[in-house]
This record gives structure tokens, sequence and C-alpha cells, in this order.
């Protein structure tokens, strides 16, 4: 018995001596994470067993309740989707006022969820800040202007706003989640700094090529770390959003670890519906809140525009077409949504554990359409009842 004990000892000493060595060990933090807590992947509770810094809900206000709030009912077929795809909750807000809010299973109005890459909206808006704010020169400065560090060479300077683009020229696989896959590494490893500055390397040429890419989101965190210092991002975000917009309800962002707390700025936020409501709320009034100009009228064009050659995503978030009118939406991993359609003054979240695959990772997620459709019916019957 001491013998098979000893070896057992030798073997996970091994173990643990080749993840050293390889610069593997963050996998003890995923498998703790995801497999050992009865999951195959990450989900939208894995906040609870990971490092988060706190952002305040300093001056909290509640949504204002549409005169017709809740009374008209989802359709039987849509609940049964909502089911299907296991939704949390699905608000629809009309006017800036909410006109509509279900929640499912262990969803509620105060219930924090993950909300994954919908972060790297609130990431791409923060850079806009920061260069409103003086803290950075432009959006369009090298981002070895703010890490000397950077070593990856292209043809072209890679630039804050490739970043926030989703076109910058590095290899990226948003797709593979296998154990050794680059964005298994990003979710769990333990200093994002060194992984951004490291791990990175280009393919092809900034602006050459739209393709969705977290390690450029988590870049752009690198940088916002080292112009906010010594306040960190989530300081600098309830500073920027959090307070100014009045958030319901107090949020948080995984860190990297306890050492480095770096924000996991490509899908770290943890937030409740009615506050994810916010920015997409802040898009369809043009950057304005409570009379105040949040963001410019020139950064909000600059959000809502395609560049370079873009098909679907503009500056931090995504855009498409719903019977040929224009609406954007921040989209996150398991089907997270917040989408603004100016045309009807509408605002729909959904948060959730599933959402409908995409053949392409840069396709527009069909479930948007899903979704707009039964807001769009909502306010029709809505409208009837009048």
């Amino acid at each position: 018995m001491k013998k098979a004990l000893k070896y057992l000892i030798v073997f996970l000493s091994l173990i643990l001596l080749t993840l050293w060595i390889t610069d593997t060990s963050y996998l003890l933090r995923g498998v703790r994470t995801v497999y050992l807590r009865g999951n195959l992947d990450v989900t939208i509770d894995d906040y609870t067993v990971q490092e988060t810094a706190l952002i305040k809900a300093t001056d909290a206000k509640a949504w204002l309740l549409h005169p017709k709030y809740n009374t008209i009912e989802l359709s039987d077929d849509f609940v049964n989707f909502n089911k299907e795809q296991r939704t949390i909750a699905f608000l629809v807000i009309k006017d800036g006022e909410l006109l509509s809010e279900t929640y499912f299973d262990e969803g509620s109005m105060d219930h924090l969820s993950g909300i994954w890459s919908i972060s790297k909206t609130y990431t791409s808006l923060l850079l806009l800040k920061a260069q409103q704010d003086g803290l950075i020169d432009s959006i369009d400065d090298p981002v070895s202007q703010y890490l000397p560090e950077w070593q990856v060479t292209q043809e072209e300077p890679l630039t804050l706003r490739h970043l926030a683009s989703m076109n910058t020229g590095l290899f990226w696989d948003e797709w593979d989640h296998s154990p050794f896959s680059l964005i298994a590494k990003l979710n769990f490893y333990g200093d994002l700094e060194k992984y951004t500055l490291e791990d990175l390397y280009a393919i092809g040429t900034p602006g050459g090529q739209q393709h969705y890419n977290s390690g450029g989101t988590q870049l752009l965190g690198t940088v916002l770390n080292r112009v906010l210092a010594p306040k960190t991002i989530s300081e600098y975000l309830q500073e920027s959003f959090w307070t100014p917009l009045n958030y319901e309800h107090d949020g948080l962002f995984i860190l990297d670890s306890k050492k480095h707390q770096h924000e996991k700025t490509f899908g770290g936020l943890v937030s409740t519906a009615r506050n994810v409501s916010r920015i997409g709320q802040l898009i369809n009034n043009n950057g304005v809140w409570n009379n105040q100009q949040i963001l410019t009228e020139a950064d909000m064009q600059l959000i809502k525009t395609l560049p370079y050659n873009n098909t679907t995503y503009n500056y931090g978030l995504w855009t498409g077409l719903y019977e040929g009118d224009r609406f954007y939406y921040q989209a996150g991993f398991g089907g997270q949504y917040c989408i603004s359609f100016p045309k009807h003054s509408l605002v729909i979240t959904r948060l959730g554990h599933k959402t409908t695959k995409k053949n392409n990772i840069n396709e527009v997620s069909p479930d948007t359409e899903v979704y707009i459709r039964e807001a769009l019916r909502i306010v029709d019957q809505l409208n009837q009842t009048n």
C-alpha cells in the first residue's frame, strides 16, 4: 500500500512538473472550473469559482416601466424555443421604457450571469473613453506605442482600431475549445498580459480581412491596463459607464488570477439582464444618457460604421439587417445578446445557456432574427390594443 502511494505521488509530481515546464499549468484551473463542476465547456456561471473585481452600482436607478409593462404574453412558439435554448432572461425595451420582462429557470431581475463577449463591446467603448479623456492620443495609434514589448511585425502597423474592429491579421481560432487551444489558455491562464505579449502571432495584414479574435480584445485590455494605471479597468468602467448610466445592480469582472489581477476584457464581465440593456439604449440614444453626452456623436458614428472591408462587425459591435433595416448587437458565448434596433426604438436583451450555432464565426447570429421578430410582434399587438 505504501509503495502504491509512493508511486502515485511520484506520478502526480511528474504531471505537475510537466505542466510547469510546458507552461500548461493553466489546465488545472480549467479542470477545476469546468470538468470538476460537471460541465464539458465553459458556462455563464463559471465566475462563481473565479477571482473577480467588484463594479459598484453607485447611482442605481430602475428602468422606467412602460404603461403596458408585461401586458402582452410571449407567444407559445417563442416560449418553447427559449426553453429549448435554456434562456434565463428576455427583455424588450421600447422608447427607453421596459415593455416586456420574462425570466426562466434560475433567472431573475437581479440574477448575475457571465455575459462573455458582450464584454468586448465594453472594452472597445472604454478605449473611446480613454481617448476622450486624453489617456491615449488616438485609436489609430499603433499597439507598440503603448506596449513597447510588442514584437509582432506585419506589413502595416497593428493599431488599436484594428483590434476593436476584428481585423487584425493575427492568428486565432475561436471555435477550437480543446484543452490546448488558444481560447482555453486565454480563459484560464494566470497572467493575461504575458499571454497577449507572447502568444499572439501574425498571419496577415491588419485591415485586410474581418476575423473574430478574442486574443486581440485581450490585447486591448493590456493597453488599457497600461494607460489607466494605477486605476484598474473595473474602476474606470464604473466611473465611465456604470455610474453615469445608472446601472441598477453591482457587476463583476473576472480576473486572470489573484496575483496579477488583470481583467478578462475579452469576456469576463458578469452582470444582470437589466444592466446589459443600458449600452443597448445608449446606442439608440446616439450616445446620450440623462441629457449627458456619454460618447461623442463622432464615436457613435464610428461604432455604427463598417470599417475596412468588414461585413458584420463594426467597432466593438456586430451589425445585421432585419427586413432591410439595420440593427446592432452585442453578443457573447452561449447566446448572450443585447440588440439595438434604432428604427423601432427597441432594445432586446436575451441571456441564457445555449444558442443556435453559426456556420461561420463572422456570420450574424440566426437567433437575433428570432428575438427581433418576437419583440416586434409584442409591439404590434400592443399597438392593436391602443
